[in-house]
Parts: C-alpha cells; sequence; structure tokens
C-alpha cells in the first residue's frame, strides 16, 4: 500500500498570503484529512514560488546518447530579458550576461526557441499548467513585493495553521528543497542551504515537520556538503529523493547525470543516510526505514521512441533504482 504522496501542492496564493489563502488552507486541511483516512501519511510538498523546479532544456544530449534534463543560466537570462521581458530583469543580471544572452539569441534558430519556450513556460512535470508570455509575466508581477524573509514568514503562517491537522492525523510533512537553489525571474528560493533548513526546523522543532531529502536540488548548490546535512538533520528527514548532477565549470549551470556518476559522491551520501537508519533502530523514531526513489533518471533505449514525462521515462528510472539497490546492498 501507497504511504507517500508527492506531492500536496501549495496554492500560489497560500504562498503570497494574499488573495483567496484561507478557502486554500481549508481545502488543503480536508486533503490532509483525507489522505489520513486513507493511510497515506508521508507527505511531500514545496513552498517555490509559481514556477516549482526549472530547466532550460527537456532532451539535452550526453555522449552515450541518452538524453537529460539540464538548467542553463544563461539561455534563463535571455529568455527573461528578451522573450519575455519581464520587469527589472535587468537588475538581475550583469551588462556581460545580458550581452552573452542577446547574442546567444541571436544565434538561436526557430527550432531551438521553440524549445526553450517550452521548457520554460511549463513543459515539466512539477508545473500544473503551461504559461502563455502575457501570462507568466502577470504572475511573476502578483509575487514583485515578496521577498526571502517575507516567504519565509508565510510558510510558518502556513505550518502553524496546518499544524493541529499534523499532529491530530499523525502525519509527516516534508518540504522539498528549490530546484534549481536560487531565484529564478527574481523570484525568491526559501529552502537551499542549512540557514534555510534551520528556520523549517525551528518553526515547532518536531521531526513531523521535516525535509524531503533531494540530493539533486540540495547539490546544485555547490557549497552544500550533503553528508553533512544527512548527518545534521537525520531525525527530519522523512523521505529521500536521490539523483545526481554534473556541475558545468564555475558557472551555475548543471545537467542530470548518472546516479552513479556526476559531481555528487553518491555512495558518501547513501552511507550517511544508512548511518541515520541504523541511529533509528535503536531510537523510538517512527519512521525506520526513510522511503527512498530514484528521482528523475535518463531517456534511453526505446523510450527514445516513446511519449514520456522529461525526466521520468521508465526505463532510466529503472536503471537508477537497480544502481542504487547495489551500493546499498554493497554497503550493508
Amino acid at each position: 500500500k501507497w504511504s507517500v504522496v508527492e506531492s500536496l501542492p501549495v496554492h500560489n496564493d497560500i504562498k503570497k498570503r494574499s488573495g483567496n489563502y484561507k478557502y486554500f488552507i481549508d481545502q488543503y486541511k480536508d486533503s490532509l484529512i483525507n489522505l489520513a483516512k486513507n493511510k497515506v501519511t508521508n507527505i511531500c510538498y514545496n513552498f517555490m514560488p509559481l514556477i516549482d523546479w526549472v530547466r532550460t532544456d527537456l532532451n539535452f544530449e550526453l555522449p552515450n546518447g541518452s538524453k537529460a534534463l539540464k538548467y542553463n543560466h544563461l539561455h534563463v537570462c535571455a529568455f527573461e530579458n528578451f522573450i519575455l521581458k519581464s520587469k527589472n530583469a535587468k537588475l538581475r543580471y550583469s551588462s556581460k550576461q545580458i550581452f552573452d544572452a542577446k547574442k546567444l539569441l541571436n544565434s538561436m534558430n526557430t527550432k531551438e526557441l521553440s524549445k526553450l519556450k517550452m521548457a520554460l513556460l511549463g513543459g515539466l512535470a512539477a508545473n500544473d499548467r503551461k504559461y502563455s508570455l502575457k501570462d507568466l509575466n502577470y504572475e511573476i508581477d502578483q509575487f514583485a513585493e515578496l521577498n526571502h524573509a517575507d516567504l519565509q514568514k508565510n510558510l510558518c503562517d502556513f505550518i502553524n495553521e496546518i499544524y493541529p491537522i499534523i499532529k491530530k492525523y499523525n502525519l509527516n510533512y516534508n518540504i522539498h528543497p528549490d530546484d534549481p537553489p536560487y531565484n529564478v525571474y527574481g523570484l525568491p528560493r526559501i529552502l537551499s542551504n542549512e540557514k534555510d533548513i534551520d528556520y523549517l526546523i525551528n518553526i515547532k522543532k518536531d521531526k513531523q515537520i521535516g525535509l524531503t531529502f533531494c540530493s539533486g536540488s540540495l547539490g546544485v548548490n555547490k557549497k552544500n556538503d550533503l553528508p553533512k546535512i544527512i548527518n545534521k538533520y537525520g531525525p527530519y528527514i522523512n523521505f529521500i529523493h536521490l539523483r545526481n548532477i554534473r556541475h558545468v565549470g564555475k558557472s551555475l549551470d548543471f545537467y542530470e547525470d548518472d546516479h552513479l556518476e556526476g559531481s555528487l559522491d553518491m555512495v558518501k551520501i547513501i552511507k550517511s543516510i544508512i548511518i541515520e537508519e541504523k541511529k533509528r533502530k535503536k531510537s523510538n523514531h517512527p519512521i525506520k526505514n526513510i522511503p527512498m526513489r530514484p528521482d528523475h533518471g535518463h531517456t534511453i533505449l526505446h523510450d527514445k521512441n516513446t511519449k514520456t514525462i522529461p525526466g521520468y521515462s521508465l526505463l532510466g528510472r529503472m536503471k537508477g533504482l537497480d544502481q542504487l539497490k547495489g551500493v546499498i546492498k554493497t554497503i550493508n
């Protein structure tokens, strides 16, 4: 039986704490209760405003012929400044970045431009809608007055309002880190590093207000030491996503690599998780074995000829799962 749900989306009115947010919080409470009644008690969510996770290329071809997801910050700069023409976009980039972005845009053909627009207007699985340029600009403007501290406070207020339901029905409510862990379109990101996690935990200091540990999301931030994060916040980790990313030089760019390749030491990460689980078996922690899934996978073999959701091809994820299970078995 299922015990984990991913995700229970939080309406943007709740994140902004405006509009019909009170109504949507009441609806959210009902959803939590309905999940609990069906014994789905481990809940993943995120508090990323408007656009959730972002990639600029949904079919980046690797040397071995497989296809992956990629993020290119210059592509975002080009899109935001010259396609979306967002307000204040030029304030978020250096003059060199804007010059290079314009040059990049001029070099792109019609097909490349179309692919970029599709990716950034809602081509990913996590997005519940595809925006027009006009709609996206309008929605971004609704968050214009919201900064990092404001969004954190709105998260805190939201958790305080649903906390009685979480306790009454013995739920585990686990936030997913921001992906990528830096602002996009000027929208604040509030779960990208240890300081952000500290803020979350200090809202209630209760393991039921926990963390979805996503190695790929946290790993994009080069300052994050992932084994250290697991060791420090272990008791609060109630759900795990394991995937690898490859940093591209000194830039903010990255692509999703093979689960056992890339810039992250997956063996060390898994070792740290196993140590945490061993600690739990000697404690009263309610979740002894932390649910895990191979997060994303490359598009390989005959899945290339099948319509799949970017990042969620069957064969690539099953390959990743087997690789991760092999590491776990070897360590144990």
